[in-house]
């Protein structure tokens, strides 16, 4: 059976599961033919669109989120394989490390405005909204590049010194940058990108995620997550137990819960860490190599994505750590995105060159929380609207330009020099 045969009927079954899935939650809904070898998936809340970069075929596929649909494909640089969003002008960047171009799309008009020459081999982005610029990391040359969110214009460099950068982190609340190199975080002030502190911790570091509950930072790195102080300047706490890797891939935060789902790359599965206590307290798909992890607020699910020989879609009910549904349609999944706006979860397959869309038809409505410790945060508060100058982020961390239905994070109050922590408060908006 040729390659678009197997997509055809891929296709045709995904029909047959959405259609015979009444009275389920979970199924799949769409397998969406993209351009050849897609390496990353992005979602555009802004324009309710999904974006993936197509490293053999130099261009984006552009997915619309409500019909499930391809409707442009947008030629860029040679070799794709990084994007990022800038949520104040509804650009999109798409990074080609191996032939040293950032190309920049028009969110609205899905079109190409310009390829930005990079010096170095750019492997990671991240953008601040709050500073309106783009960070972006090369591994072959040790440096962050800061470009003007506007303009697209390189601001300064910051030298990471030695070992190669690999992955950076926004942190809504600090403004700050964190990017991890080799056995140390740096954190960088995004409104005076001076690196302000570099924290040495263990060896392998990459994935970082903020804890809003707590306004703590976790950073996944050789065996361990390390949680650091609410500013990001140190280490509190040294979780083991986490993996048994040089690569950890994935954590990701379940707010109602405070804790943590932290994906490993070395058959140990996913580790589960309580953030009152900051200790594992349980492993899920032990013996599985992770490939990403995702979290689902609206339905209080957990995806994951297994490697080697093990290509299934793994969903978590989030408030009992019970699997409640695998599904397997491929032979390579990769990453995952969230479309809240229509509950639909995307997948990533790279030798496929498609996107497999699954949905919940569960009522949105998050899990109810546990009872917490007599210092934790307040329960969420239901609102209709939000007062003029309210930042609001999802549950992992990134900021929303417009929010839709749903369970938020709403930062209000002033923040001295954008450096300091203001008043972070969970609303649930009606």
């Amino acid at each position: 059976m040729n390659h678009k045969s197997r997509l055809w009927l891929l296709s045709i079954l995904a029909g047959l599961c959405f259609t015979a899935g009444a009275g389920r939650t979970q199924y799949l809904e769409a397998v969406i033919p993209v351009g050849a070898w897609p390496m990353s998936i992005l979602w555009n809340p802004t324009s309710r669109k999904a974006y993936t970069a197509n490293n053999l075929d130099n261009t984006v596929s552009v997915i619309d989120g409500t019909s499930n649909q391809v409707v442009a494909t947008i030629g860029v640089a040679n070799e794709p394989d990084v994007l990022c969003w800038n949520a104040v002008h509804n650009k999109v960047y798409c990074a080609s490390p191996f032939t040293n171009w950032v190309s920049v799309i028009d969110g609205a008009g899905d079109t190409l405005i310009r390829k930005v020459r990079v010096r170095g081999s750019p492997c990671s982005m991240e953008y601040s909204p709050t500073s309106d610029k783009l960070y972006v990391v090369s591994f072959d040359d040790n440096i962050i590049r800061v470009y003007d969110g506007a303009s697209d214009t390189l601001l300064t460099e910051i030298g990471t010194g030695s070992g190669s950068p690999l992955a950076l982190f926004w942190h809504p609340s600090l403004n700050r940058v964190f990017c991890p190199v080799s056995d140390s975080l740096l954190v960088i002030d995004c409104v005076t990108d001076q690196v302000v502190s570099r924290l040495r911790v263990g060896e392998g570091l990459r994935g970082c995620v903020w804890n809003p509950t707590s306004g703590l930072v976790y950073a996944a790195g050789s065996w361990n997550v390390y949680a650091l102080s609410t500013d990001g300047d140190s280490v509190l706490a040294t979780i083991g137990g986490c993996g048994r890797t040089t690569w950890p891939r994935s954590v990701c935060h379940v707010p109602t819960r405070n804790k943590l789902y932290v994906g490993d790359f070395d058959l140990l599965g996913v580790a589960l860490v309580d953030c009152n206590t900051q200790s594992v307290y349980d492993t899920v798909l032990g013996g599985k190599q992770i490939n990403d992890l995702l979290y689902d607020s609206l339905h209080g699910k957990v995806y994951a994505v297994g490697n080697r020989d093990d290509w299934n879609i793994y969903i978590f009910d989030a408030h009992s750590d019970t699997l409640v549904k695998t599904i397997h349609a491929a032979d390579n999944y990769e990453w995952l995105a969230w479309n809240p706006t229509n509950s639909r979860v995307y997948v990533l397959d790279e030798v496929a060159n498609a996107v497999f869309v699954i949905r919940d038809t569960a009522v949105g409505v998050e899990e109810s929380p546990k009872p917490q410790a007599s210092n934790s945060k307040p329960a969420a508060t239901v609102v209709r609207g939000l007062p003029p100058g309210a930042v609001v982020f999802d549950a992992m961390g990134r900021r929303v330009v417009n929010p839709r239905g749903g369970v938020y994070f709403v930062r209000s109050g002033p923040s001295a020099a954008g450096r300091q922590p203001s008043a972070v408060t969970k609303v649930i908006i009606q």
